[in-house]
Parts: C-alpha cells; sequence; structure tokens
C-alpha cells in the first residue's frame, strides 16, 4: 500500500526493527531514529522510538519512547494491550502499558550474561494469555527463556548449534493457534523450530533453504486458521531472495510475495512482521527504514 503510513513531517522512521498490532487494530512500530544496528551504542535515542500507528489512514495516533531505548529490536502487544519490547544495546526486556508507563524491567542495563536476571542481545517476545512470556535471547546467548507474569525465569532450553534445540540467534517467536506449541524463527539457520510449551522439540521446516526462497528466516506470525506468514531474507540489498511466503498447516508454501518476482512489492531488509486485524500483513524492514502494508488480496501465489 503506497503511502502508509503518512506521518507528520517532523516524524522520520529509523530503521524499523519491530511491527505489532494492538486488540483495537492500531498497528505499533518500534524504530532506531538516528541509528543502525548498533549494540555498542551507549547514548540513548533522543526521538520517540514507539510509534502507534492508525491501520486505515497511516496517520500518527501516539509517539513515545524518547530519551528511553539504545537500540530497539522486538515489540509484541498482550491481550491486556501492554507493549513488551527488547532492546539489544541496553541487554533488556520491558513490559509498559499502552501509552508508555513502565510497567517491567528484565536484565542488567548494558550487562550481557546468561542466567536468570540477565540476557545477551534478546530478539523477540510472545505472551501467554495468562502473563506467562516466552523470550528469544538471541544473537548471542541463542537459547529461549520462559517467565512468570512477574518477570521470575521458569525455564529455558537452547544452545548455539544447529541441531534439534540448537539455535543460532532464535530471532522471532509466535505462538500456534489452538495450541500451547511455540514456533521459533531460527535465523541463521534459516529454519522454523516448533517446540511444545515447556521446550521440547518437535519438528522444524527448512523450506528456507530450497531455491526459491534460500535466505536467514527472521520473523514468523500465525494466524487463526493455523498458517504461518514467514519473513526471509538472504542479505541487505539481495531483493531475489526477499520477501514472505505463507505456509499452510502442514507447512507447505501455499502464497508468497517479493522474491525478485515481476509485479511484486520489492522487499529488501526484512526484520519482522505482524497480522492485522483485517488480515492485512505488515512488514517491518530495517536498511530501508520502512513499514510496507500488504492488502489481503496482494498477496501473490507462489506457483503465479
Amino acid at each position: 500500500m503506497k503511502d502508509w503510513p503518512r506521518l507528520p513531517a517532523n516524524v522520520q522512521l529509523g530503521e524499523c526493527a519491530g511491527v505489532a498490532v494492538d486488540a483495537n487494530g492500531h498497528v505499533f512500530i518500534f524504530h532506531r531514529p538516528g541509528r543502525g544496528f548498533d549494540p555498542a551504542a551507549t547514548e540513548k535515542l533522543t526521538e520517540p522510538a514507539v510509534l502507534e500507528v492508525d491501520a486505515d489512514s497511516g496517520a500518527l495516533i501516539k509517539a513515545w519512547g524518547a530519551n528511553t531505548f539504545l537500540v530497539p529490536h522486538g515489540i509484541t502487544i498482550d491481550g491486556a494491550d501492554d507493549v513488551f519490547l527488547t532492546d539489544v544495546g541496553l541487554q533488556q526486556v520491558f513490559k509498559f502499558s499502552h501509552d508508555g508507563a513502565l510497567l517491567l524491567a528484565l536484565g542488567e542495563p548494558g550487562v550481557g550474561a546468561w542466567d536468570g536476571k540477565h540476557f545477551n542481545q534478546p530478539t523477540d517476545i510472545a505472551i501467554r494469555p495468562d502473563g506467562t512470556f516466552y523470550v528469544s535471547d538471541g544473537y548471542v546467548n541463542s537459547r529461549v527463556a520462559i517467565f512468570d507474569r512477574r518477570g521470575n525465569e521458569i525455564r529455558e532450553w537452547g544452545r548455539k548449534g544447529s541441531g534439534p534445540g540448537e539455535f543460532s540467534n532464535p530471532h522471532g517467536l509466535t505462538f500456534i493457534s489452538g495450541t500451547t506449541d511455540v514456533l521459533v524463527a531460527d535465523r541463521e539457520n534459516s529454519r522454523l523450530q516448533l517446540f511444545d510449551k515447556d521446550g521440547a522439540f518437535k519438528r522444524q521446516w527448512i523450506g528456507a533453504k530450497d531455491a526459491q526462497t534460500t535466505g536467514r528466516v527472521f520473523a514468523v506470525a500465525a494466524d487463526a486458521a493455523g498458517s504461518y506468514y514467514v519473513a526471509i531474507r538472504r542479505a541487505d540489498y539481495d531483493t531475489q531472495h526477499t520477501g514472505v511466503v505463507k505456509l499452510d498447516r502442514d507447512w507447505k508454501i501455499v502464497d508468497s510475495i517479493g522474491f525478485g518476482r515481476p509485479g511484486d512489492p520489492v522487499f529488501n531488509a526484512v526484520h519482522d512482521l505482524a497480522l492485522g486485524k483485517d488480515g492485512a500483513i505488515y512488514v517491518a524492514e530495517t536498511r530501508t527504514k520502512r513499514v510496507v502494508k500488504l492488502r489481503p488480496a496482494a498477496r501473490k501465489s507462489s506457483s503465479g
């Protein structure tokens, strides 16, 4: 969709690391105004890093998070419309109210480590209805940790590697509708891994290693019908191997968009995606500093 979002002239998108949709259908963008991916950064971003946008018009509803974050990364909104965020520079996971009041902060600011009270460049969050949440942790630790609603670690699994239950940068998380399973975008291993609620490995999808869509798996989202949407990217500015694929409940590719096909949007540095209330797909890109809105009818058949 062209000319989306429509932001005021004084609001410029930085690298768009994360995108999520709240209960009202509003789109939240977590971006890096004036900064690239720099985990060594020490000065907090002076501009608001969280933007709330109207899904239809693209108009800015609210902006918050100035002087709060170093390197924004993942964003997820729970059933109460609270906003969970990860920051790979601060080495922290946050919970904010819908309008930006801090409710919970986990991790020691600026200190990367591996234990129940530290992270090392955490990437994403997924929240259960009971408030239990999962953190993919991430660029360095290559694990997934589970926390209770108060932020106490319950358990964790994973280590660096390519075997079942191992990760090379777990970068995105989602739950499977109608189950308690959790799906992990295992970025550098170019695959999805499915686990039960406690972290026991169930199966994997390695379709991102085939000839059509070869690339790293950056993000995954699931809809109520049991389909999965996967953001794939081989390298920055490689448009031939960057786009979004749709998998059916049997994990077969049934739709795709991008990947250099004539007439499709030209994707580049896809980093995250989210599903709208009306079936729209929102794709956040970093190097290109944008969020692309795809209407449901815009999806292309992989055989077309």
